[in-house]
């Protein structure tokens, strides 16, 4: 394990640097959010938590620091938000077969596909590599679909040595949808097989002389 949590940790740095981080949310849910000044200045805006386990610690804070923000929470198991601070989903995340429900098809539901998301957390306990990897594909399923925009994304990316390649292509990934890194840090509860990210999406011009 040391000789992959090596090659992570020295690989896939911040590439961004956001002046204005804050952290949103405490212990184990806690993410570090980028420019949440320029969020408080907006009418309204949106927030997905995808990973709860009951904990609502981010959306007590989000709500706190930006009260016009509408929140929503998926988890596979049944919890009840906090009154008032954000709205719950149980459902399994997927491709919206096998009893899925895909995000697209979740923010159909909530009329919200014209909508763009300021804040995807993610906390789904090794879910994220499939997730992102359907989020981003474009096949028959999703080609038609208006793509769902998103600013920024809170990610806790769970390490495995048998999953380097699988590591590699996710940030591949998320480097051609236009991400950038802008934190970086171990999860302190869990140092050996998880680490913290925030991505910020940039116009592609930005990468220009960047990418071959």
């Amino acid at each position: 394990m040391n000789e992959y949590k090596n090659y992570f940790y020295k690989n896939w740095f911040p590439d961004f640097q956001c002046e204005h981080e804050m952290r949103v949310g405490e212990g184990d849910g806690g993410k570090w959010a980028c420019d949440i000044e320029y969020l408080k200045k907006k009418p309204s805006c949106l927030i997905y938590s995808l990973g709860s386990q009951g904990d609502f610690t981010f959306e007590q804070s989000a709500h706190k620091l930006l009260p016009q923000c509408s929140i929503h929470t998926v988890d596979m198991q049944l919890y009840t938000c906090p009154t008032g601070i954000c709205t719950f989903h149980q459902a399994k995340l997927g491709n919206g077969r096998n009893g899925s429900t895909s995000l697209h098809q979740l923010m159909t539901e909530l009329n919200q596909t014209n909508h763009e998301i300021d804040i995807l957390k993610i906390d789904i306990e090794y879910g994220e590599y499939a997730f992102l990897h359907t989020l981003f594909s474009n096949n028959d399923d999703t080609k038609q679909l208006q793509p769902v925009y998103i600013r920024q994304i809170l990610i806790e990316i769970h390490l495995d040595r048998d999953k380097i390649y699988e590591t590699n292509s996710l940030f591949y990934l998320l480097n051609s949808q236009n991400y950038v890194i802008y934190h970086k840090e171990l999860n302190q509860g869990f140092p050996y097989y998880a680490c913290e990210y925030g991505l910020l999406k940039l116009n592609r011009l930005f990468f220009r002389g960047h990418l071959t």
